[in-house]
């Protein structure tokens, strides 16, 4: 890890790097996001082989009449996870939903090719029309900027490609425990609180060789 320091106090964390881009954290307030610290021998916090596992021990319990029609993003395994969000869809066809999915797959595939994604797809959950998504996130600031991203304009615009409006979805979001079990978020612990003040002073970029810059 890399520690650049920019002019007026502002700090370019670089937190990996390919030949074609880097990903870079930047923030005014010297922040380094969890999926550097909280990694597999350096963390007491369980990694998401774990949590995985786990999260199919609950879709087999709460959802049982559901088939698990994908394990998700088979990456960051040595991550800790630290929030999930579940986002429960009730569609109208089986063509819509294998248009779902396929938007699904394609969604994975970017990821895959990408460095240090901080979120990840993860069990999706299949049952007649309804389709139940899990995204794992591996950083509080991360979570807190974007937990809300599924209804917004650009996904309304993606999810209307297979014909669904995000806004019908029940979206339920949860922390994990650094003993790796699911607390439902129904208000904001001291790490989170923290997350709230400074997340508008924290940006998660990825920064291309030609110079153009994009959000993770």
């Amino acid at each position: 890890m890399l520690r650049i320091r920019q002019e007026a106090g502002t700090t370019r964390t670089v937190v990996a790097t390919i030949p074609t881009e880097d990903v870079i954290v930047e923030s005014s307030v010297g922040y380094v996001p969890q999926y550097v610290t909280d990694v597999y021998g350096r963390t007491s916090r369980v990694t998401k082989d774990v949590t995985l596992l786990r999260l199919l021990g609950i879709a087999h319990t709460e959802f049982p009449d559901y088939v698990v029609e994908s394990l998700g993003t088979p990456v960051n395994f040595d991550l800790a996870p630290t929030h999930l969000s579940r986002v429960e869809m009730q569609l109208h066809s089986r063509d819509q939903v294998d248009r779902c999915l396929q938007a699904i797959s394609v969604s994975d595939s970017l990821i895959r090719t990408r460095i240090q994604p901080a979120w990840t797809w993860d069990v999706v959950l299949v049952r007649d029309r309804a389709v139940i998504l899990h995204v794992a996130w591996f950083d509080t600031v991360y979570f807190m900027q974007f937990k809300d991203v599924f209804l917004g304009d650009l996904h309304c615009r993606y999810s209307a490609k297979f014909g669904f409006d995000p806004k019908d979805a029940k979206m339920t979001h949860f922390r994990y425990t650094d003993a790796g079990h699911l607390e439902e978020l129904e208000g904001y612990n001291e790490r989170e609180r923290h997350a709230e003040v400074i997340k508008d002073r924290v940006r998660f970029l990825r920064v291309f060789r030609d110079g153009t810059t994009e959000r993770t």
